[in-house]
C-alpha cells in the first residue's frame, strides 16, 4: 500500500507546475487528470483521446523530469455530469463516450499507467432507477473488457449527485459491471450525512482509494476537523487484501464548498499523519 496524491489538487497552476509540487512534497506516485473546461493542471480529454501517443510522450517526460510515476489516469468529457454522462440515453453520445474511451486507454497503455478512473453516470430523471443503474453496469463493464485488453484496470467513482450516490447502489452497480472496481471516496457519502458504517461493505471492491477529509454535510474538511479515521480504514484495507494506491485528493473545485481550503497545506498535513502507516 502506498500514498500517492492527486496532481489536480494544484489545478490552479500549469500540469508541469503541479508535477514540480508533487515532487518537492516527497511523493512518487500522482495521479493525473483531463477534465474538460476545468483547471490548468490537466489535459483535455478529448485531445488525449485523439491524440494518444503525442500525449502518452508528453506525460512521460514530464514524468521522468520530476522523477514521478502516474498511477491513475482520470478523464471526465464534460464539464457537468449530464451532457456526456456514462449512462446517457442517446445511444450516440454513450458511442461517442467509449469511441473516446478507446483512445484514453490507447494513451494509458502508451504511458504505462496501469489503472483509469470514470464517472459512473447520472440520474436521469425521465428514466427509473434501475434503467439507470443498468445502463451505467453496462457500460463499465464494456469499459472494464476494453481496458482489461490493454492491460488497464477500470476504476469507476461512486459520487454525490451520481446514479451512485448512495453505498448500497454503488454496491448494485459493481454485480451488474464485475471487471470494475471502486476509486473509493468516503467524503461523498459524508457530505450526504450517511453513516461510515454503511460504506465500509465497499472497501473489499476498491481499485484505489481516495483520502480526502470531510465530515457530515462537507465534503472537505481540515484534516483536524475531519471525522474519517484514516488509521482505521488503512487496517481495514488490509484485511480485505488491498495494497493498492491511496491518493490523497483534495480538492480545489468550487462545487459543495470545495475551493474553500488551503490544499497544498493540508496535504502535507495528511501526508505527515499517515506516511508512518504506508509507504509512500
Amino acid at each position: 500500500m502506498r500514498l500517492t496524491v492527486s496532481n489536480y489538487t494544484f489545478e490552479a497552476i500549469p500540469l508541469e507546475g503541479t508535477f514540480a509540487i508533487c515532487h518537492s512534497m516527497g511523493f512518487k506516485g500522482v495521479v493525473v487528470s483531463a477534465f474538460k473546461e476545468r483547471g490548468n493542471g490537466g489535459y483535455d480529454p478529448d485531445e488525449v483521446a485523439a491524440h494518444p501517443q503525442k500525449y502518452a510522450d508528453h506525460l512521460s517526460a514530464l514524468l521522468d523530469k520530476y522523477e514521478l510515476e502516474c498511477v491513475d489516469f482520470f478523464p471526465q468529457f464534460s464539464p457537468n455530469f449530464y451532457d456526456r454522462a456514462l449512462n446517457h440515453p442517446d445511444s450516440a453520445v454513450r458511442d461517442s463516450t467509449i469511441k473516446g474511451f478507446r483512445g484514453i486507454v490507447q494513451f494509458c497503455k502508451l504511458a504505462g499507467i496501469h489503472g483509469v478512473t470514470m464517472l459512473p453516470g447520472a440520474q436521469f430523471m425521465d428514466r427509473t432507477q434501475e434503467q439507470n443503474l443498468d445502463l451505467s453496469g453496462q457500460m463499465l463493464q464494456q469499459c472494464a473488457e476494453i481496458a482489461g485488453e490493454n492491460g488497464v484496470e477500470l476504476y469507476f467513482e461512486p459520487h454525490a449527485e451520481s446514479v451512485c450516490d448512495k453505498p448500497e447502489l454503488a454496491l448494485s452497480i459493481i454485480e451488474r459491471a464485475p471487471a470494475a472496481k471502486f476509486a473509493l471516496d468516503y467524503s461523498h457519502f459524508l457530505v450526504q450525512n450517511i453513516a461510515m458504517e454503511r460504506i465500509h461493505p465497499l472497501l473489499p471492491h476498491a481499485g484505489t482509494f481516495h483520502i480526502r477529509q470531510a465530515r457530515r454535510g462537507k465534503i472537505q474538511a481540515r484534516y483536524k476537523d475531519g471525522i474519517i479515521d484514516f488509521v482505521d480504514i488503512i487496517q481495514r484495507l488490509k484485511a480485505v487484501g488491498y495494497y493498492g494506491c491511496l491518493t490523497i485528493e483534495y480538492i480545489c473545485a468550487d462545487w459543495y464548498g470545495g475551493n474553500e481550503m488551503d490544499t497544498l497545506s493540508e496535504t502535507m498535513i495528511t501526508k505527515a499523519a499517515l506516511e508512518r502507516y504506508v509507504d509512500v
